[in-house]
Protein backbone atom coordinates (compact mmCIF):
# COMPACT_ATOMS: atom_id res chain seq x y z
CA UNK A 1 0.00 0.00 0.00
CA UNK A 2 1.44 3.23 -0.79
CA UNK A 3 2.41 5.84 1.78
CA UNK A 4 -0.49 8.81 1.82
CA UNK A 5 -0.86 12.49 3.10
CA UNK A 6 -2.95 15.35 2.14
CA UNK A 7 -1.96 18.93 2.16
CA UNK A 8 -4.08 21.91 1.51
CA UNK A 9 -2.96 25.21 -0.95
CA UNK A 10 -4.09 28.69 -1.64
CA UNK A 11 -4.18 30.11 -5.07
CA UNK A 12 -2.88 33.59 -5.71
CA UNK A 13 -3.29 36.45 -8.50
CA UNK A 14 0.04 35.88 -9.71
CA UNK A 15 -1.17 31.91 -10.44
CA UNK A 16 -3.32 33.12 -13.09
CA UNK A 17 -2.96 32.66 -17.09
CA UNK A 18 -4.11 34.79 -19.93
CA UNK A 19 -7.40 33.12 -19.80
CA UNK A 20 -7.67 34.51 -16.03
CA UNK A 21 -7.65 30.67 -15.29
CA UNK A 22 -4.93 29.28 -12.72
CA UNK A 23 -1.94 27.95 -14.63
CA UNK A 24 -1.35 24.72 -15.04
CA UNK A 25 2.47 25.17 -13.46
CA UNK A 26 0.72 26.03 -10.40
CA UNK A 27 -0.88 22.36 -10.49
CA UNK A 28 2.69 21.36 -10.67
CA UNK A 29 4.10 23.91 -8.07
CA UNK A 30 1.60 22.21 -5.90
CA UNK A 31 2.33 18.51 -6.40
CA UNK A 32 6.16 19.81 -5.80
CA UNK A 33 5.46 20.98 -2.49
CA UNK A 34 3.22 17.79 -1.84
CA UNK A 35 6.04 15.57 -2.70
CA UNK A 36 8.57 17.26 -0.25
CA UNK A 37 6.44 16.75 2.53
CA UNK A 38 6.05 13.02 1.97
CA UNK A 39 9.92 13.32 1.44
CA UNK A 40 10.56 15.37 4.55
CA UNK A 41 8.18 12.71 6.92
CA UNK A 42 10.78 9.97 5.72
CA UNK A 43 13.85 11.98 6.58
CA UNK A 44 14.95 13.87 3.79
CA UNK A 45 13.71 17.82 3.90
CA UNK A 46 15.41 20.03 1.65
CA UNK A 47 17.98 21.41 3.83
CA UNK A 48 19.07 17.82 5.08
CA UNK A 49 19.30 17.40 1.00
CA UNK A 50 21.00 20.15 0.07
CA UNK A 51 23.89 19.48 3.31
CA UNK A 52 24.62 15.97 2.23
CA UNK A 53 24.97 16.85 -1.55
CA UNK A 54 21.54 15.11 -2.36
CA UNK A 55 19.78 15.77 -5.53
CA UNK A 56 16.15 16.07 -6.81
CA UNK A 57 15.56 14.84 -10.45
CA UNK A 58 12.45 14.96 -12.20
CA UNK A 59 11.09 12.31 -14.61
CA UNK A 60 8.03 11.91 -16.18
CA UNK A 61 4.45 14.04 -15.47
CA UNK A 62 0.67 12.93 -16.44
CA UNK A 63 -1.50 15.51 -15.90
CA UNK A 64 -5.58 15.37 -16.88
CA UNK A 65 -7.13 19.46 -15.70
CA UNK A 66 -11.15 18.70 -14.75
CA UNK A 67 -12.19 21.95 -13.77
CA UNK A 68 -11.02 25.64 -14.18
CA UNK A 69 -9.70 27.42 -10.96
CA UNK A 70 -9.35 31.35 -10.32
CA UNK A 71 -7.88 33.24 -7.84
CA UNK A 72 -8.11 32.92 -4.25
CA UNK A 73 -8.77 29.01 -4.03
CA UNK A 74 -8.52 26.90 -1.44
CA UNK A 75 -6.88 23.26 -2.72
CA UNK A 76 -6.74 20.02 -1.25
CA UNK A 77 -3.77 17.90 -2.58
CA UNK A 78 -4.22 14.64 -1.92
CA UNK A 79 -0.99 12.05 -2.77
CA UNK A 80 0.10 8.92 -2.83
CA UNK A 81 4.00 7.89 -3.08
CA UNK A 82 5.28 4.30 -4.23
CA UNK A 83 8.58 3.34 -5.61
CA UNK A 84 9.90 0.70 -7.72
CA UNK A 85 12.93 -1.64 -6.89
CA UNK A 86 15.53 0.38 -8.93
CA UNK A 87 14.54 3.56 -6.35
CA UNK A 88 12.16 5.08 -9.00
CA UNK A 89 9.48 7.23 -7.02
CA UNK A 90 5.89 7.21 -7.85
CA UNK A 91 3.38 10.00 -7.13
CA UNK A 92 -0.11 10.34 -7.82
CA UNK A 93 -1.66 13.73 -6.71
CA UNK A 94 -5.65 14.00 -6.49
CA UNK A 95 -6.49 18.25 -6.38
CA UNK A 96 -9.76 18.65 -4.91
CA UNK A 97 -11.09 22.38 -4.34
CA UNK A 98 -12.90 23.66 -1.11
CA UNK A 99 -16.43 21.64 -2.22
CA UNK A 100 -14.58 17.88 -2.49
CA UNK A 101 -15.13 18.38 -6.79
CA UNK A 102 -11.82 16.72 -8.51
CA UNK A 103 -9.87 19.78 -9.90
CA UNK A 104 -6.28 17.64 -11.37
CA UNK A 105 -4.81 14.64 -11.65
CA UNK A 106 -1.48 14.58 -11.64
CA UNK A 107 1.08 11.62 -11.55
CA UNK A 108 4.68 11.99 -11.22
CA UNK A 109 7.70 10.58 -11.25
CA UNK A 110 11.48 11.18 -9.83
CA UNK A 111 14.13 10.15 -7.93
CA UNK A 112 16.63 11.19 -5.08
CA UNK A 113 20.36 11.47 -6.56
CA UNK A 114 23.49 10.63 -4.27
CA UNK A 115 26.71 12.67 -4.12
CA UNK A 116 28.28 9.47 -6.22
CA UNK A 117 25.60 9.44 -8.71
CA UNK A 118 23.92 6.54 -7.60
CA UNK A 119 19.77 6.36 -6.95
CA UNK A 120 19.51 6.27 -3.55
CA UNK A 121 16.57 3.56 -2.45
CA UNK A 122 14.07 4.87 -0.11
CA UNK A 123 13.31 1.29 1.79
CA UNK A 124 10.65 2.68 3.81
CA UNK A 125 8.44 3.50 0.53
CA UNK A 126 6.27 0.35 -0.35
CA UNK A 127 6.94 -1.17 -3.69
CA UNK A 128 4.61 0.34 -6.79
CA UNK A 129 1.34 -2.28 -6.63
CA UNK A 130 0.09 -1.55 -10.53
CA UNK A 131 1.52 -0.71 -13.32
CA UNK A 132 2.09 3.02 -14.10
CA UNK A 133 0.31 4.90 -16.47
CA UNK A 134 1.75 3.78 -20.00
CA UNK A 135 3.38 6.53 -22.30
CA UNK A 136 1.31 7.76 -25.67
CA UNK A 137 4.17 9.49 -26.76
CA UNK A 138 5.35 8.62 -30.32
CA UNK A 139 8.83 9.00 -31.48
CA UNK A 140 8.77 11.74 -34.21
CA UNK A 141 9.32 10.84 -37.51
CA UNK A 142 12.36 12.69 -38.70
CA UNK A 143 10.74 13.68 -42.08
CA UNK A 144 7.99 15.65 -40.07
CA UNK A 145 7.69 19.29 -40.64
CA UNK A 146 8.37 21.10 -37.26
CA UNK A 147 8.33 24.53 -36.39
CA UNK A 148 11.45 24.67 -34.59
CA UNK A 149 13.10 27.28 -32.31
CA UNK A 150 16.30 28.26 -30.49
CA UNK A 151 16.08 28.53 -26.84
CA UNK A 152 18.16 29.08 -24.17
CA UNK A 153 17.81 27.68 -20.63
CA UNK A 154 18.07 29.88 -18.19
CA UNK A 155 20.09 29.66 -14.70
CA UNK A 156 17.28 31.66 -13.47
CA UNK A 157 15.10 28.50 -13.43
CA UNK A 158 17.18 26.41 -11.64
CA UNK A 159 15.84 24.84 -8.51
CA UNK A 160 17.45 24.71 -5.16
CA UNK A 161 19.28 21.40 -6.23
CA UNK A 162 20.58 23.39 -9.53
CA UNK A 163 19.17 21.63 -11.55
CA UNK A 164 15.14 21.96 -13.72
CA UNK A 165 12.69 21.60 -11.80
CA UNK A 166 9.30 19.94 -13.67
CA UNK A 167 8.11 23.64 -13.57
CA UNK A 168 10.50 24.47 -16.02
CA UNK A 169 10.61 22.05 -18.57
CA UNK A 170 6.68 22.81 -18.33
CA UNK A 171 7.43 26.65 -19.22
CA UNK A 172 9.90 25.59 -22.30
CA UNK A 173 6.90 23.54 -23.64
CA UNK A 174 4.15 26.72 -22.85
CA UNK A 175 6.07 28.59 -24.27
CA UNK A 176 6.73 26.54 -27.66
CA UNK A 177 2.51 26.50 -27.67
CA UNK A 178 2.47 30.26 -27.61
CA UNK A 179 5.44 30.55 -29.98
CA UNK A 180 3.61 27.92 -32.48
CA UNK A 181 -0.08 29.77 -32.71
CA UNK A 182 1.88 33.29 -33.07
CA UNK A 183 3.92 32.44 -35.88
CA UNK A 184 1.46 29.98 -37.80
CA UNK A 185 -1.84 30.57 -36.10
CA UNK A 186 -1.56 34.75 -35.45
CA UNK A 187 -3.29 34.98 -31.91
CA UNK A 188 -5.34 37.78 -33.67
CA UNK A 189 -6.80 34.46 -34.69
CA UNK A 190 -8.59 34.49 -31.17
CA UNK A 191 -10.84 37.61 -31.48
CA UNK A 192 -11.27 37.28 -34.94
CA UNK A 193 -12.93 33.87 -34.55
CA UNK A 194 -14.24 34.11 -30.95
CA UNK A 195 -12.02 30.97 -30.35
CA UNK A 196 -9.48 29.97 -28.09
CA UNK A 197 -8.46 26.30 -27.14
CA UNK A 198 -7.80 24.64 -23.32
CA UNK A 199 -5.03 23.01 -22.64
CA UNK A 200 -7.33 19.54 -21.16
CA UNK A 201 -4.22 17.75 -20.26
CA UNK A 202 -1.23 15.62 -21.09
CA UNK A 203 2.15 13.70 -20.48
CA UNK A 204 5.77 15.05 -20.48
CA UNK A 205 8.50 12.22 -20.81
CA UNK A 206 12.14 14.05 -19.34
CA UNK A 207 14.52 11.48 -20.20
CA UNK A 208 17.30 14.36 -19.62
CA UNK A 209 17.03 17.19 -17.87
CA UNK A 210 18.15 20.46 -19.95
CA UNK A 211 20.97 21.90 -18.83
CA UNK A 212 21.31 25.23 -17.87
CA UNK A 213 23.25 27.84 -19.73
CA UNK A 214 22.66 25.84 -22.77
CA UNK A 215 21.08 26.04 -25.84
CA UNK A 216 17.99 23.86 -27.28
CA UNK A 217 16.13 23.22 -30.02
CA UNK A 218 12.30 23.01 -29.56
CA UNK A 219 10.20 21.17 -32.21
CA UNK A 220 6.84 21.56 -32.81
CA UNK A 221 3.79 19.94 -34.36
CA UNK A 222 0.28 18.59 -34.23
CA UNK A 223 0.13 14.64 -34.01
CA UNK A 224 -3.75 14.94 -35.10
CA UNK A 225 -7.35 17.04 -34.93
CA UNK A 226 -10.34 15.17 -34.03
CA UNK A 227 -13.48 17.19 -34.26
CA UNK A 228 -12.98 19.55 -31.22
CA UNK A 229 -9.70 19.34 -30.10
CA UNK A 230 -5.99 18.07 -31.42
CA UNK A 231 -3.26 16.65 -29.63
CA UNK A 232 0.10 18.52 -29.60
CA UNK A 233 3.87 17.63 -29.57
CA UNK A 234 6.87 18.98 -28.89
CA UNK A 235 10.24 17.72 -28.21
CA UNK A 236 13.20 19.27 -26.90
CA UNK A 237 16.56 18.29 -28.58
CA UNK A 238 20.06 19.33 -27.56
CA UNK A 239 23.05 20.72 -29.10
CA UNK A 240 24.30 17.30 -30.04
CA UNK A 241 20.58 16.41 -32.02
CA UNK A 242 19.08 14.24 -28.57
CA UNK A 243 15.35 14.05 -27.70
CA UNK A 244 16.39 14.82 -24.35
CA UNK A 245 12.59 15.75 -23.45
CA UNK A 246 9.10 15.02 -25.24
CA UNK A 247 5.26 16.22 -24.66
CA UNK A 248 2.41 15.52 -25.94
CA UNK A 249 -0.90 17.85 -24.86
CA UNK A 250 -4.39 17.48 -25.85
CA UNK A 251 -6.20 21.09 -26.61
CA UNK A 252 -9.98 21.69 -26.28
CA UNK A 253 -11.55 24.03 -29.27
CA UNK A 254 -13.94 26.29 -27.20
CA UNK A 255 -15.57 29.65 -28.23
CA UNK A 256 -14.13 32.42 -26.38
CA UNK A 257 -17.10 34.40 -25.14
CA UNK A 258 -18.86 31.27 -23.60
CA UNK A 259 -16.01 29.09 -22.82
CA UNK A 260 -18.43 26.05 -24.41
CA UNK A 261 -16.40 23.23 -26.65
CA UNK A 262 -16.77 23.92 -30.99
CA UNK A 263 -15.68 22.17 -33.79
CA UNK A 264 -12.41 23.06 -34.88
CA UNK A 265 -12.54 26.05 -36.71
CA UNK A 266 -11.53 25.63 -40.67
CA UNK A 267 -9.11 28.46 -40.50
CA UNK A 268 -7.32 27.17 -38.31
CA UNK A 269 -6.88 23.56 -40.06
CA UNK A 270 -5.87 25.73 -42.95
CA UNK A 271 -3.36 27.45 -41.20
CA UNK A 272 -1.64 24.60 -39.55
CA UNK A 273 -2.59 21.86 -42.23
CA UNK A 274 1.02 21.67 -43.23
CA UNK A 275 2.02 20.66 -39.57
CA UNK A 276 -0.11 17.69 -39.00
CA UNK A 277 1.49 14.50 -38.74
CA UNK A 278 0.71 12.49 -42.16
CA UNK A 279 -0.94 8.98 -41.61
Amino acid sequence: MALLKTISLRTHLHDLDWNRHVTSRTYERFGYNARFSLLEDLGYPVPFCLENGIEYVSGSTFVRFLSQQFADSLLTVETEMARDNPGILYFKHHITDSTGKKVCELFATSYLKAPSGEIIILKDIPLLAENWKESQIQKRNQKQNTLKHKINILFSDMSCFWNLPSEAVWKIFEEGRFLFFNEIVDLSFIQETDSTTFFMGGEIQIYELPKPGTKITLHSWIESVEKIRFYFRQDIVSADGAIISSMRDEQLFVTLSTSKPRKAPPEFIKKVKRFIEKR
